[in-house]
C-alpha cells in the first residue's frame, strides 16, 4: 500500500510511535513523511533521525508550513544536534500534490497532525479527492471521550482550524479515527516492557522517546496516531462500529454532526484495544530495522 504519513512529530509522544509503525509494517510503501504544525524544520530533524538510525533513510522527508510554536517539547532535543541527513528541498504540500499525481487512486493520506499540509494541497490542486486513494485522520470528537461525556474541540482540529473546515469541506475519501476512540487505548506497562526488550535501533528509538516525553512516572501514551494508522493498515479491523456521518467544523474547531452543512466522513467508533495492540506491538517487534544498538 502506498502511503504518506502528514505528522507533527515532537509534541505528545504518539507521533514518534506512529512514524514507528508506518516503517515498520510490512505491507506499507511509505512514499515520504511530511511534517506540519509549529516548527516544523526543528520538528523534521525527528523525523530524518528515525529513518536514518533505521536504515530507511530513502524514505524523503518534506517540511511543511511553519506556524507559531507555543511550546518547546523535551523530545525535540533528540535530534537537535542531528545533521546526518537532511529533508528534501520541495515543500509538503508540493510533495503531496506531485506524489497523488504520479500515482492516481493508489496512495492513500495518513495524516495524525493539524491540518496545514492537506489544507496546501487542497488549494494547489483542488481535485486532490479524485486523485486518492483514501485520507485517514486522527481527527476530531463527535460524540464523547474517555474522560468527558460531551464532544469536546480535538487538538488537531482547532489548532488550525480554518485548514480543518477546508479538509472536512472539500470531496474526499474521509476517514477520522477520532477522539471518541483513541482515548480508550493507552499503553500498558506490559506492553512497554516487550518493546524494552526486543533490542533493535527502532524500539531503543522509542523507548528514548517515551522517557523525554514522560511528565510524571504514572503517565501512560494514549495511542491516537497509531490507530489511525492501523486503520489505513488494516480497514475496519480494529473497530467495532463504522459510522458514515455529514460532518462539518465549526469556528471553534468543534466536529459537528450537521445533515446541511457537513460532508460524507466515515467515523471509527468502538475500538478493539486489546486486538489492536496485539497488532501493533506485534509490527514494531516483528523486524529489525537497522542495525542491532
Amino acid at each position: 500500500m502506498k502511503v504518506i504519513l502528514d505528522t507533527d512529530i515532537g509534541d505528545d509522544i504518539d507521533d514518534a510511535w506512529a512514524l514507528a509503525f508506518v516503517i515498520a509494517h510490512k505491507n506499507f510503501e511509505p512514499l515520504g513523511i511530511t511534517v506540519t504544525h509549529g516548527n516544523t524544520p526543528v520538528r523534521v530533524r525527528m523525523a530524518c533521525k528515525m529513518l536514518h538510525l533505521t536504515s530507511r533513510g530513502s524514505i524523503p522527508v518534506f517540511v511543511g508550513r511553519q506556524t507559531e510554536q507555543k511550546e518547546y517539547s523535551y523530545q525535540f532535543t533528540w535530534a537537535e544536534d542531528f545533521a546526518a541527513r537532511q529533508p528534501a528541498a520541495r515543500k509538503a504540500a508540493d510533495f503531496i500534490v506531485e506524489t497523488v499525481r504520479r500515482h492516481p487512486g493508489q496512495v492513500t493520506l495518513i495524516a495524525v497532525g493539524p491540518l496545514q499540509n492537506l489544507a496546501d494541497a487542497l488549494r494547489k490542486e483542488p481535485q486532490l479527492g479524485k486523485l486518492v486513494k483514501r485520507v485517514v485522520l486522527m481527527s476530531g470528537c463527535v460524540y464523547s471521550t474517555a474522560e468527558n461525556p460531551a464532544p469536546i474541540a480535538e487538538y488537531n482540529v482547532y489548532s488550525s482550524v480554518a485548514d480543518s473546515q477546508l479538509v472536512y469541506g472539500a470531496d474526499l475519501p474521509l476517514t477520522i479515527v477520532p477522539l471518541d476512540s483513541t482515548t480508550h487505548v493507552k499503553l500498558s506497562d506490559a506492553e512497554r516492557n516487550r518493546l524494552q526488550k526486543y533490542s533493535s535501533p527502532l524500539t531503543f528509538a522509542l523507548e528514548a522517546l517515551y522517557r523525554l516525553w514522560l511528565e510524571k512516572p504514572q503517565s501512560r501514551m494514549t495511542l491516537h496516531d497509531q490507530l489511525a494508522v492501523a486503520e489505513a493498515a488494516a480497514p475496519k479491523r480494529f473497530f467495532g462500529k463504522i459510522e458514515t456521518l455529514p460532518i462539518w467544523v465549526d469556528d471553534k474547531g468543534f466536529t459537528r454532526v450537521d445533515p446541511q452543512k457537513g460532508k460524507p466522513v466515515a467515523v471509527c467508533l468502538e475500538p478493539k484495544r486489546d486486538a489492536f495492540m496485539q497488532y501493533y506491538v506485534g509490527e514494531l517487534v516483528g523486524q529489525r530495522l537497522g542495525m542491532k544498538p
